[in-house]
């Protein structure tokens, strides 16, 4: 994940604006089986989580590893076993199931569901479920044919199944043993994100629940891989916290985690703005007393710096303005950037507003994560933080020569610090004070 969202929405205004309005609450969770009133219910067993792993596909071809149903309209139409099947669409626009020996046409969607009972402990040197991209994943996959003329296909797993694909994702590769207790505080928080996911009312996400799943694969919720990416750590983890979940005042928290906060983690609306000032996200110091300094410090990556010519930045500024503050959207851009100036910053020390002075005169402000965003290269990656600080070189005469961004940090800086999380491991804290550490207030409780 990476996180949570990066992306940020909603206006802004051109004095001084807000970072926008990304609305969350903190929400109760319902369904025929499982619910969270004001306090949390124990469950009985655990929910399954749809997962989206590909959306706009023209076509799929899939490859079944084991044994499977295909059912069509809550009917098993055919059994089976060690095959391909793919899905294509018409030249009329209709959705057609291709086997070796026929085809099946279908308008609604269609499932591969295992009928081999599989050990809850796959060996990935010999995956049973279905293969895609090369990739096999356990569970159930829907095709859904939409209304564009594309397919969208989605795993349908048990959560903790789900998890063993997530967590070794939002670590680093290769965790060691004395990395254990943060794997353990990852996935528990990464259980966490997916219950709010799973909600009836999470408005915070991108609407998956009216698309039919709840999850997205990638970093727009949490990666998500199959089979082949499970590790021993990773599993043993998911494991030992099997169940568990972070609380506050007996519901569900906000457990945003990230890669690296450069020092002290951030206040949810500081990043971003206009949200309820959670007493569990507003923002730690990472430092270590026994050293000085941050648990994070270790990251290969924890500094970094950047930098852009004049016409560079003049031309990102031209290109990304509106994304970075919508509010304006729609805005011509003239001239030259002829200054770019941090006005002032928050606890966390990351940039509260940014003013961008044009040679003509106009002025304009980007604040928060937002800034962020304000730097998107043309390959889509964002600034790695907003704790950063600038330096201008001037040309003879005045104009901006270049501009040159150095940081701490990876991430929004809201929750969890990852690195720091593995940091604090090594050190020997448990899951347990990381978790207190980085949403301070908040209780662990097993649900199922």
């Amino acid at each position: 994940m990476t996180f949570c969202p990066e992306d940020p929405t909603g206006p802004g205004i051109q004095l001084r604006p807000s970072a926008g309005v990304l609305l969350f609450t903190l929400i109760i969770l319902s369904s025929a089986s499982y619910s969270f009133a004001r306090s949390i219910t124990v469950y009985t067993h655990q929910p399954d989580i749809r997962v989206s792993l590909a959306e706009n596909r023209k076509s799929l071809t899939l490859l079944i590893q084991g044994k499977c149903d295909l059912i069509y309209q809550d009917a098993r139409i055919a059994s089976l076993t060690n095959t391909s099947i793919s899905f294509n669409f018409t030249p009329q626009g209709s959705p057609v199931a291709s086997l070796s020996d026929q085809k099946i046409d279908f308008y609604s969607p269609i499932e591969l569901e295992p009928s081999d009972t599989l050990d809850p402990i796959i060996s990935p040197s010999d995956p049973l479920g279905v293969m895609f991209n090369g990739e096999t994943y356990p569970g159930t996959m829907k095709i859904m044919p939409e209304s564009n003329g594309s397919f969208r296909l989605i795993n349908r797993v048990p959560l903790e199944t789900y998890l063993r694909g997530v967590v070794p994702n939002e670590l680093i590769n290769n965790l060691q043993p004395n990395e254990l207790q943060a794997c353990m505080a990852q996935a528990i928080a990464a259980r966490n994100y997916a219950f709010f996911r799973m909600s009836d009312i999470d408005s915070f996400a991108n609407d998956p629940a009216s698309k039919g799943f709840d999850v997205y694969s990638d970093t727009r919720d949490q990666v998500y891989s199959g089979i082949e990416g499970y590790k021993p750590i990773a599993d043993t983890a998911v494991e030992l916290t099997r169940g568990m979940i972070v609380e506050y005042n007996g519901e569900p928290a906000r457990c945003f985690f990230f890669s690296t906060c450069g020092g002290h983690t951030a206040a949810v609306q500081d990043v971003w703005q206009g949200q309820p000032a959670l007493p569990y996200l507003q923002g730690v110091s990472d430092i270590d007393t026994a050293t000085g300094e941050p648990f994070c410090i270790f990251n290969p990556n924890f500094y970094w710096s950047t930098s852009f010519s004049g016409h560079e930045l003049t031309d990102l500024v031209r290109r990304n303005l509106a994304m970075a503050s919508p509010n304006y959207s729609g805005v011509n851009i003239y001239g030259n950037v002829e200054l770019l100036k941090i006005l002032d910053r928050f606890k966390s020390g990351r940039v509260d507003s940014l003013e961008i002075k044009m040679d003509d005169g106009r002025v304009f402000y980007v604040r928060g994560d937002r800034t962020r965003y304000l730097f998107k290269r043309s390959d889509g990656s964002i600034l790695k933080s907003s704790l950063f600080t600038i330096e201008t070189l001037r040309k003879y005469g005045g104009g901006i020569a270049r501009v040159i961004l150095k940081g701490k940090g990876n991430g929004h800086g809201v929750g969890m610090c990852q690195w720091g999380a593995l940091g604090m491991s090594r050190l020997g804290y448990t899951f347990r004070q990381i978790l207190s550490h980085y949403y301070p207030g908040t209780v662990i409780k097993k649900v199922y």
